[in-house]
């Protein structure tokens, strides 16, 4: 199964169809890495109070914001990337750092 996001052209962004179900997860360089918060189009992704490493989401229709929030067991050391599955297939999304936990992706439902 193929992954659903493909990136827009000559920015950071990506598109995907709408209502299409997407799978990302974070996954380890250097010590752990775990999805503390997410919230997409406005609904958070993350039970308050746990971190997860993989997190599941229908596109929404038209540009939203994915803001995710990453914790490291290395501290500002830590080291990983967040990665979209689709069953045996990934694609990298984005390098994550302990000393840059936040990350910014917007995403067009088209």
């Amino acid at each position: 199964m193929p992954c659903k996001l493909t990136p827009v052209p000559d920015s950071p962004d990506f598109q995907g169809p709408k209502g299409q179900q997407v799978t990302l997860v974070a996954t380890d360089h250097i010590g752990s890495v775990m999805i503390a918060k997410a919230e997409y189009a406005g609904t958070s992704l993350v039970p308050e109070g746990q971190a997860v490493s993989t997190i599941t989401f229908p596109i929404a229709e038209g540009k939203n914001s994915l803001k995710l929030v990453f914790v490291f067991t290395a501290s500002t050391a830590g080291r990983g990337e967040l990665r979209e599955q689709a069953g045996a297939d990934s694609q990298f999304l984005r390098d994550v750092a302990g000393h840059e936990p936040f990350q910014l992706i917007k995403i067009v439902g088209v």
